[in-house]
C-alpha cells in the first residue's frame, strides 16, 4: 500500500492506495498469454510427474524415468525463464 497526498479545496487529504504493477500500456493481453502458457505448462508438469508415479507403482521404470526427465526439464525451463524475468527487469528499472 502506498499512501497518495492531494490537496482538495485547500485540505489536505490522504488516501491510501495499493501499489499495484501493472504491465506496460498495450502489454495486458500478452501479460496474459504468458500467464496462460504458465498455467499450461505447470498443469503438463503435474499430469507428468502423476503418470511417472502411477508407473513407478506399477513396475514400468523406463516410462518413470522418461516421465520424471520430461517434467524436470518443464520445471528447469520455468526456472530460466523467471530468472531471465527478474534480470530483464533489474536492468529495466
Amino acid at each position: 500500500m502506498r499512501t497518495v497526498r492531494t490537496r482538495d479545496a485547500g485540505v489536505r487529504v490522504e488516501r491510501r492506495t495499493p501499489a499495484v504493477s501493472a504491465p506496460p500500456p498495450g502489454q495486458g493481453p500478452l501479460a496474459m498469454l504468458a500467464l496462460a502458457v504458465g498455467l499450461l505448462l505447470m498443469t503438463v508438469q503435474l499430469w507428468l510427474l502423476t503418470l511417472a508415479l502411477n508407473l513407478y507403482l506399477a513396475g514400468i521404470r523406463e516410462g518413470t524415468i522418461i516421465a520424471a526427465i520430461i517434467s524436470g526439464l518443464i520445471f528447469l525451463g520455468g526456472l530460466l525463464v523467471l530468472r531471465l524475468l527478474r534480470h530483464r527487469s533489474v536492468h529495466r528499472s
